[in-house]
């Protein structure tokens, strides 16, 4: 599993960055692994990586003292540190949410670690903070052991502010944002039991289950207030806030300055973020289990763009959905492998791709002459993911390659030198000596004859055994 891709900035250079791993519901389980490359480490039980350019891995940041890295959170500051969230499995007494006394809970850390060295800098813990009945989340009797602790903080977002150094941490279950001091002591909590502001309005201080909690100055911040959970709901439709505080402890005030309400007024029950555009201001929100996200205008009084990616009847459901989603413009992609391509002979057509490829404008088709070299014979505009070539009329030896949208053909974006006549590629045995040819399609052939004859043998021995 994949999830939270997004762009980075550390040391002055751009990153895509993503956590993967094994999600048991509640929490990213595993360990971060080293990878030469983005093909490995996906089978890999979990990491969080970050990828250069060509989508070769140039770092992967681990949780410390042991822990699993969770999915919820992998952020990386101005001072270039990574913070990190971490569900820790841990004894606790039951007895204030009417469990047992020895019963289990997963305790919500985050971490803020070193990437260059992997050194903890920074680990904070809910436990130490917030006690159990703070929780809007209800203990039932499947919930509160080892193999199934109780959730009652849900921690889903962490930030620091680049000057302040203060955290920023969201508890879904807790209905609260707080921030946390660099000594780890709590400065102000918003919403929740133990609010410390008086709202303005009936929305600053009220907002539920809510994810993606951000510092957008030291008086201001924003959030997605999802207002449900599953059957536990509290808001008819979902939004965004910017939220402005007065911070002064004679007159704690919290004030919405801006509403992003979700287009037909829909619920997300789980998941989403919202992110300020930095070059327009305008807002994107993206809307988690709701297979959908929008772009809205500064202030949320215009719709610039709304679209999902499954019927909206499924939002419920859940079928399809993005952790959170993001838009950027700072990310080019140039993979290091070459273009895929496919032939088919029957309908003359040959389909071309080039996964992680951001800068493709179109397709050149390319024939070999004899004396000349390749030469382009068609261009297609690149149509989404796949492009198909009508080939009808074209034989010999031909390539596809990538053109960008300075017009000039890219370096790295050449296919496969293939044939439609025949519709293969020339990169398999074509590029194989002839006499070496005949023996490794006889060494082939006999291994098919010694498969089938073990695979008799074993036949007949299972039928003589049956019958004993």
């Amino acid at each position: 599993m994949v999830m939270d891709l997004k762009v980075q900035h550390y040391r002055g250079q751009d990153y895509l960055t993503f956590w993967a791993g094994d999600d048991d519901g509640t929490r990213g389980i595993g360990s971060y692994y080293m990878v030469p490359t983005l093909t490995m480490h996906l089978n890999r039980p979990q990491l969080t990586a970050q990828l250069n350019s060509s989508y070769e891995v140039a770092h992967v940041v681990s949780a410390a003292n042991g822990h699993d890295g969770d999915v919820h959170e992998f952020k990386i500051t101005d001072h270039g540190t990574a913070l990190l969230t971490v569900y820790d499995i841990v004894p606790a007494d039951l007895t204030p949410v009417g469990g047992p006394a020895d019963g289990w809970i997963y305790d919500g850390l985050f971490q803020e670690i070193d990437i260059d060295t992997g050194a903890l800098l920074f680990e904070w813990r809910a436990r130490d903070h917030h006690a159990l009945d703070e929780s809007f989340y209800p203990l039932d009797e499947d919930h509160g052991t080892p193999a199934a602790p109780y959730d009652y903080f849900h921690i889903n977002s962490v930030d620091k502010h680049p000057t302040t150094g203060n955290y920023l941490v969201s508890s879904r279950y807790l209905h609260t944002v707080t921030c946390i001091a660099p000594t780890g002591d709590i400065l102000w909590i918003l919403g929740g039991k133990r609010n410390m502001f008086a709202p303005v309005d009936d929305l600053a201080t009220a907002f539920t289950w809510q994810h993606d909690a951000r510092w957008l100055s030291p008086t201001e911040i924003s959030l997605l207030d999802n207002g449900a959970h599953e059957h536990l709901r509290t808001s008819d439709h979902s939004r965004g806030y910017r939220i402005a505080l007065d911070l002064d402890p004679a007159a704690r005030t919290a004030a919405v300055t801006a509403v992003y309400d979700a287009p037909g007024r829909f619920s997300a029950h789980s998941q989403g973020n919202l992110q300020r555009l930095a070059a327009s201001q305008n807002v994107f929100v993206g809307w988690g289990k709701a297979a959908a996200f929008t772009e809205f205008d500064a202030d949320g009084a215009e719709v610039l763009c709304h679209a999902h990616y499954a019927p909206r009847v499924f939002f419920w459901f859940g079928w399809v959905k993005s952790y959170r989603v993001f838009k950027t413009s700072r990310w080019t992609g140039r993979p290091t492998l070459p273009p895929d391509i496919a032939v088919d002979d029957a309908a003359r057509m040959v389909y071309v791709s080039w996964n992680g490829a951001t800068d493709v404008a179109g397709w050149a088709l390319q024939t070999h002459g004899a004396d000349d070299g390749f030469r382009t014979v068609q261009y297609v505009p690149k149509r989404g993911f796949e492009t198909a070539l009508d080939v009808a009329g074209v034989d010999g030896y031909l390539r596809v390659v990538a053109v960008g949208f300075d017009g000039e053909e890219m370096e790295d974006g050449v296919s496969q030198v293939f044939t439609v006549s025949h519709g293969t590629s020339t990169d398999t045995l074509g590029a194989v000596d002839e006499p070496l040819q005949h023996a490794l399609v006889g060494a082939c052939a006999l291994g098919a004859v010694l498969a089938a004859c073990w695979k008799s043998r074993l036949c007949l021995r299972a039928r003589t055994q049956s019958f004993r």
